[in-house]
């Protein structure tokens, strides 16, 4: 969100929040003060990852459905890596 004065929403009054554009929509979210840049190239990241996921599957998907699919993806991918890790310490 931009800092031209636009007051910030209750639930992220004690943290940073931006502004973003998530599969077609207008989405403000929260985020670590002083990280907001950080915030909104993840957000960009997982709206790729989402997107991917829109693609994939033959019918329409309501972008609740395309978020949760893509993150059980990436944590899938993230515990692998995780497990790969284990597996190389031992």
């Amino acid at each position: 969100m931009s800092k031209q004065g636009q007051t910030k929403l209750p639930a992220f009054e004690d943290m940073g929040q931006i502004e973003i554009n998530f599969l077609g929509q207008r989405i403000v979210i929260g985020c670590v003060e002083g990280e907001e840049d950080k915030a909104r190239h993840l957000a960009e990241r997982f709206e790729i990852a989402a997107g991917e996921v829109t693609k994939a599957v033959s019918a329409e998907i309501e972008p609740i459905q395309a978020m949760l699919m893509a993150g059980i993806l990436i944590y899938d991918e993230l515990e692998q890596a995780k497990n790969g890790r284990d597996a190389v310490a031992t």
